[in-house]
C-alpha cells in the first residue's frame, strides 16, 4: 500500500496561506545552511501529487509547471484549463479514487493541500503522515491547514527538526 502524505507549512497560529491564497509570505524566513529545509530528500520519493482546486490555482500562479514527471490530480467540481495536459481532474468521488490510488504500485502520495481536501482526507483516515513545518509568523487570518469541521484524530509524532532561522518541521503519523 502506498503512503499518502502531506508536506506543508503553516504559520503558527495555524494557517497555510493568506485570505487570497497567496504564500509568499514563506519566503520572508530563508535558511542559508538548509534552504530546501528537506523538500529534496521529500521529493524524490514521491511520484504523485494531490491538489485541491484553489491549491493547483495558487500553484499556477508560480509560473512553469514545477512538479514536471509527476502524475498529478487536482480534486474540483469545475476543471481549471491550464495545464491541463500536465495534471488529471477528479470529479469524483474523491475517497474511493484515493483508496484504488493507494493500491496501484507506485512511490509516495504528497498531498499538497489545501484545508478542504486536507480535512476531507484526515476525516477518512487516508493520510498515512504529516510533515509540517511551522513557520515564526502569525497571519491571523487565512486559509486554514485544516477546514473547520469534525476533526478528531490522535497522531503519533515521530521526528523534529529546528532550524536556525526559526521553522520547526514535525512529521506525525497514525496513531496505532
Amino acid at each position: 500500500m502506498r503512503k499518502l502524505s502531506l508536506y506543508i507549512a503553516s504559520s503558527i497560529d495555524g494557517y497555510i496561506a493568506k485570505p487570497d491564497g497567496s504564500v509568499d509570505w514563506l519566503e520572508d524566513f530563508p535558511n542559508p545552511d538548509e534552504p530546501d529545509m528537506g523538500y529534496f530528500d521529500f521529493i524524490k520519493d514521491v511520484d504523485t501529487l494531490l491538489f485541491g482546486a484553489k491549491t493547483y490555482r495558487q500553484v499556477l500562479t508560480f509560473g512553469e509547471w514545477p512538479y514536471e514527471g509527476k502524475e498529478s490530480f487536482v480534486f474540483s467540481r469545475n476543471p481549471v484549463a491550464a495545464h491541463d495536459d500536465k495534471v488529471t481532474f477528479i470529479s469524483g468521488d474523491i475517497v474511493h479514487f484515493l483508496n484504488d490510488l493507494k493500491t496501484k504500485p507506485g512511490k509516495t502520495i504528497w498531498l499538497v493541500g489545501g484545508g478542504e481536501i486536507n480535512s476531507l482526507l484526515l476525516n477518512n483516515d487516508l493520510i498515512d503522515e504529516i510533515i509540517l513545518t511551522l513557520v515564526p509568523m502569525v497571519l491571523g487570518n487565512g486559509v486554514p491547514l485544516f477546514a473547520h469541521g469534525k476533526l478528531d484524530k490522535v497522531l503519533k509524532l515521530s521526528s523534529t527538526k529546528t532550524y536556525t532561522n526559526g521553522m520547526v518541521q514535525m512529521t506525525y503519523s497514525k496513531a496505532k
